[in-house]
């Protein structure tokens, strides 16, 4: 059993912005609250290899799975929907969710992927989109490793052994590594997708490696024998490639990104940015890959920390959910925000977009602002607030919150993703997703 198998109690009680500032202050927390939301509006460049992009403000959205792709892969009417209220939501920059480089490494037969065979509804959507906002959109490119689970994949496409992840989530019996040869491939396969996305009108790609999909697996292959494993060398070795191809064969005005985790929260040596201790971030090695990736003209890094199959109160801190954490949310979200901090710091010239602000309700205006007027990120992304709040972005801005259509981090909208079914928030978007939520995940 997991250690966080009991339902989580409601820990969010808080009435006004003083007493959620004062209960983090009294459990030795550093969440920046500032009541001037002016931050918000500042209206940030990210660069190019081109030149520099200015935003509309310094709000994103962040890459959230939707699995409601066609058979091929391509958008449908659901995933056009869903885009089409991130535009209107007043983000300056949209951040799709993953979509696969190949058949093999998709989690699921409805998530997104590219083809020539389907690029045209990609096109027509990213057409749609671009009608509402000039928010640039940011394609996330991933291959999805152990958490592959396709008609096309017999067993989990594994690049290390992970004890404490295995231990919960047994393999099947004689589950091989992935070899060397097949790494070798996938490079043209990322760049033969990224052309595609940058033909359908996206922006800019997201080289994504987090959450223990197979380049954030690679990061932690600490045990991994041959090229890909052992030292940071080896083990940052993939996605530098990677990125290094499609720097080379892209036009230098698209965006180059990565959704980065850069802290596993899990012990070495199976977990990436940790401290010997085990239980403290170290964020050498992922400083140290933001620089190597900076040199190759990445200039945008979504951070997120741990795993949302083995941790997830680390890399989204919950108020409901199916596991009760180690510790108060509270405290996932002062680490995500000085996570942020750290590496910001450290890479002045790399846009950071924080995370983990979600769980703060209708309070996470004022922590964005104070975080951005602190330069702990350049940009402050929200992904399951984007889900529920349809216009979260402007009125975040304007001061106008709307407590009724704020997230509420009950956890409602992975519940649908591990049924199996398509993702959104059925409190805050009945419409269409409270009725998926009653068919899947209410049992009578």
């Amino acid at each position: 059993m997991h250690p966080f198998e009991l339902k989580i109690p409601n820990t969010f009680h808080y009435q006004t912005l003083d007493e959620i500032d004062y209960d983090a202050r009294k459990r030795g927390l550093h969440i920046p609250f500032s009541r001037d939301l002016s931050p918000l509006a500042v209206k940030p460049a990210v660069h190019t290899r081109a030149g520099d992009i200015v935003l509309s403000n310094s709000l994103s959205v962040h890459p959230m799975e939707g699995f409601d792709a066609d058979e091929t892969g391509a958008p449908s009417a659901l995933t056009e929907r869903r885009y089409l209220r991130f535009a209107h939501s007043g983000a300056a920059l949209i951040w799709s969710e993953a979509i696969a480089v190949c058949p093999e490494g998709r989690t699921s037969d409805r998530q997104l992927m590219i083809t020539e065979e389907n690029k045209e509804k990609f096109r027509a959507m990213i057409a749609e989109v671009k009608k509402v906002t000039g928010a640039p959109l940011i394609a996330q490119l991933t291959h999805s490793g152990r958490f592959s689970h396709n008609s096309a994949t017999p067993y989990p496409l594994i690049a290390t052994h992970s004890k404490p992840i295995e231990e919960y989530r047994p393999l099947p019996d004689g589950t091989p590594l992935l070899t060397d040869e097949y790494l070798d491939s996938l490079p043209e396969k990322y760049l033969a997708a990224a052309k595609l996305l940058i033909w359908a009108g996206f922006d800019g790609v997201d080289i994504k490696a987090c959450h223990q999909y197979l380049l954030g697996e690679l990061l932690s292959a600490y045990t991994r024998e041959g090229k890909y494993g052992g030292s940071f060398e080896n083990r940052s070795r993939l996605m530098l490639d990677i990125t290094k191809l499609i720097a080379e064969n892209t036009d230098k005005s698209v965006i180059l990104a990565s959704r980065l985790g850069i802290c596993d929260m899990i012990a070495k040596p199976y977990g990436f940015g940790m401290s010997d201790d085990g239980q403290t971030p170290d964020f050498t090695e992922a400083n140290e890959l933001i620089g190597k990736l900076s040199a190759l003209g990445v200039s945008l890094i979504d951070m997120t920390m741990g795993s949302p199959y083995f941790n997830p109160y680390i890399n989204r801190p919950q108020n409901k959910g199916e596991r009760i954490p180690p510790e108060h949310p509270l405290v996932g979200v002062d680490r995500l925000i000085h996570g942020a901090e750290a590496i910001q710091k450290a890479n002045p010239s790399v846009a950071v977009v924080g995370t983990g602000y979600s769980y703060l309700r209708e309070f996470a205006p004022y922590a964005a602002a104070g975080a951005l007027e602190r330069g702990y990120s350049t940009l402050v992304g929200f992904g399951r607030m984007a889900f529920a709040y349809d216009r979260f972005a402007d009125d975040f801005i304007s001061g106008n919150t709307d407590k009724s259509k704020v997230c509420l981090a009950c956890s409602k909208c992975t519940e649908i993703m591990r049924a199996g079914g398509t993702t959104g928030c059925p409190l805050r978007d009945q419409e269409i997703y409270l009725p998926i939520y009653r068919r899947l995940c209410m049992k009578k």
